[in-house]
């Protein structure tokens, strides 16, 4: 499904350089550097552009290549049907919990995690609205994407994975039904992403 047009006269999001350094690192553990040529040649467009030159972590780049890397990624080294988005997002969140999110291993804290949404999101992501924490309960939580009406669907699926993995590493149980349950792509009013989760061990 395409996602919404910007509007005229709004900055264009970025995404950080960070962000494509760990789905290089995924795709290479997949196939190698073999794998991530098809991939990024398949991407054409903005992307190219973007691996025409070393990426730096700290650099920002346009969200057109990268929704273009992670769509031909889904076509190239997955089925297509989106479900690769969801595995890269499973394998982000985990990555991102032995970097940047280490505090929250050595708290073990899954309602810090959670609350602390805002400030993950806006380090990856620039022009791209802002995520907050609606509910953190286990029986109910719920992160909401708003003012992001172009989030493209894959992109979707690979934070639904990042959200599942982030909180299964730090050894919490994210219990069936996990989902996004509103989408901008599908005439929703913002992006909503619900679970429910247990403590998967003693405290």
């Amino acid at each position: 499904m395409q996602t919404a047009p910007r509007e005229i006269g709004r900055p264009t999001p970025v995404v950080s350089g960070r962000a494509f350094l760990g789905i290089v690192r995924s795709l290479k553990q997949r196939g190698g550097t073999e794998l991530l040529r098809r991939v990024v040649d398949e991407a054409g467009g903005e992307a190219a552009r973007v691996f025409a030159a070393p990426i730096s972590q700290l650099s920002w780049q346009p969200y057109a290549s990268f929704i273009g890397l992670l769509r031909s990624a889904d076509r190239v080294a997955g089925r297509g049907d989106l479900s690769m988005g969801h595995a890269l997002g499973v394998e982000a969140g985990a990555q991102d919990l032995s970097t940047i999110l280490r505090v929250y291993v050595a708290l073990s804290s899954a309602e810090r995690l959670i609350r602390s949404c805002s400030s993950v999101w806006a380090s990856y992501y620039r022009n791209a609205g802002s995520m907050r924490a609606v509910r953190w309960e286990p029986d109910d939580t719920v992160l909401r994407i708003s003012d992001f009406p172009e989030m493209a669907p894959i992109h979707c699926r690979l934070m639904e994975g990042w959200m599942t993995s982030t909180m299964s590493t730090l050894g919490f149980a994210v219990l069936p039904g996990a989902r996004e349950r509103s989408c901008a792509s599908r005439g929703g009013e913002f992006h909503e992403f619900w679970c429910q989760w247990t403590r998967a061990r003693s405290r």
